[in-house]
């Protein structure tokens, strides 16, 4: 867009729908701190080069990337080089009905080679007015959604869509590791890990390292106060080796962040 200023443009209309859209927004200026949002978030980036940083992984970002922010899962954008971008905010039952229909998830959230959704997003952003912009952006929304459909993958992008759907299934269990994953799978661990850190960008313990600790958040924030209890429950056999790993993670030991947040 040739305007260089940011737009934000707001959702005033309500309607009955199990999914609405809050906003439409235009960023030229991002910011780089972490974000934690109460809202899901739909992304196209409109120019530049950055990166989608998680607790998960990281994962470029470039012209034509569509990507995905989840309520409460904190994220940061970076840039590379200068990076603008649209978005819309949306919340409803139907958000994860879409999520799961089209296999879009906090480890499966970016899809490149979307350009020509470009002049399309940016038409609607300029068209959309207080009286309008519901259906304007339900229905850009709507529209990116329907071209998320899963497509074959290769051998390899296939192996790590089952790993993660396999981690995001049994994290919990304080038996999970490579070696017992590759068993169960009838892989080679060492094919495993190395298909897994290309694709990923991290490896397979770290991955599986940092899904732990953000469920441990979770569950104190939802007031489980017993560290021994939030570790076992987020696959941490050891409460001493959870306390280490959380405090690497969030630079403070799990019994201050539970002080922190009563």
């Amino acid at each position: 867009m040739k305007n260089q200023t940011n737009i934000c443009k707001f959702v005033t209309q309500s309607s009955d729908s199990k999914m609405k859209t809050s906003n439409f927004v235009y960023e030229t200026k991002n910011s780089v701190n972490v974000k934690r949002t109460e809202e899901h978030a739909i992304y196209l980036v409109t120019s530049g080069e950055g990166c989608l940083c998680t607790d998960l992984f990281k994962k470029e970002l470039v012209t034509g990337t569509v990507f995905f922010t989840f309520s409460g899962i904190p994220f940061r954008i970076k840039q590379k080089e200068h990076i603008e971008y649209i978005y819309i905010s949306f919340h409803g039952l139907r958000s994860q009905e879409l999520f799961d229909r089209f296999q879009i998830s906090p480890s499966n959230c970016i899809f490149r080679g979307h350009e020509g959704l470009l002049s399309f997003w940016q038409t609607a952003l300029g068209k959309a007015n207080e009286s309008n912009l519901d259906l304007i952006s339900e229905s850009v929304l709507l529209y990116t959604f329907s071209q998320m459909t899963p497509t074959e993958g290769t051998k390899e992008q296939d192996l790590v869509s089952t790993l993660l759907s396999y981690i995001e299934n049994h994290f919990t269990d304080t038996n999970l590791t490579l070696a017992s994953t590759a068993e169960e799978l009838r892989y080679n661990a060492k094919y495993i890990s190395r298909v897994f850190k290309e694709n990923v960008g991290i490896s397979f313990s770290e991955y599986v390292k940092n899904i732990r600790i953000q469920h441990a958040v979770f569950l104190m924030e939802q007031g489980v106060t017993a560290v021994k209890n939030v570790a076992l429950l987020s696959g941490f056999r050891d409460p001493f080796y959870f306390s280490n790993v959380f405090h690497q993670t969030l630079g403070m030991a799990p019994s201050d962040y539970l002080n922190k947040n009563k």
